[in-house]
């Protein structure tokens, strides 16, 4: 499935400009406090599928930037937070309903707007609760609940 020439699941990665960029904020502007907001991996919503929570490249996404947020900090940089976007799908303003970026989905084809738990909400709450950043191909049941 194609959405504006992207292949299903397709998010850019680049988590090594965004270590660039902390470093660069760091040495050119005094260290400022940083707080990352708004984070996170798209999928292209596929009614075919159902409420399928199979979203590993999200949490590979999640884990590459947290990864790249973390060796700033530890080399200095003053990084406060991160943000992932998004706990729900939502109605996103380019997209409508057909982008999700979720950790949770929700069915906008059901009346009663039904959310389900994706493997990348599993694994961020294990992560939160002090889990390891990897490995992440580990299956749905193996993260706590």
């Amino acid at each position: 499935q194609l959405l504006f020439g992207l292949k299903k699941d397709f998010t850019p990665s680049t988590p090594w400009a965004l270590n660039k960029m902390l470093g660069h904020l760091q040495l050119k502007y005094k260290n400022p406090v940083v707080m990352i907001h708004e984070n996170g991996a798209a999928s292209i919503a596929d009614p075919s599928a159902g409420n399928a929570p199979d979203d590993e490249f999200r949490s590979q996404y999640l884990q590459d930037y947290i990864e790249a947020t973390l060796e700033s900090s530890r080399n200095g940089s003053n990084v406060r937070g991160y943000f992932v976007w998004s706990f729900l799908d939502v109605f996103e303003y380019l997209f409508g309903y057909r982008m999700g970026f979720g950790l949770y989905g929700v069915d906008f084809n059901s009346e009663e707007r039904t959310r389900y738990q994706r493997h990348s909400a599993k694994w961020f709450t294990s992560f939160l609760r002090g889990g390891e950043l990897r490995p992440v191909a580990l299956p749905g049941n193996a993260y706590s609940q």
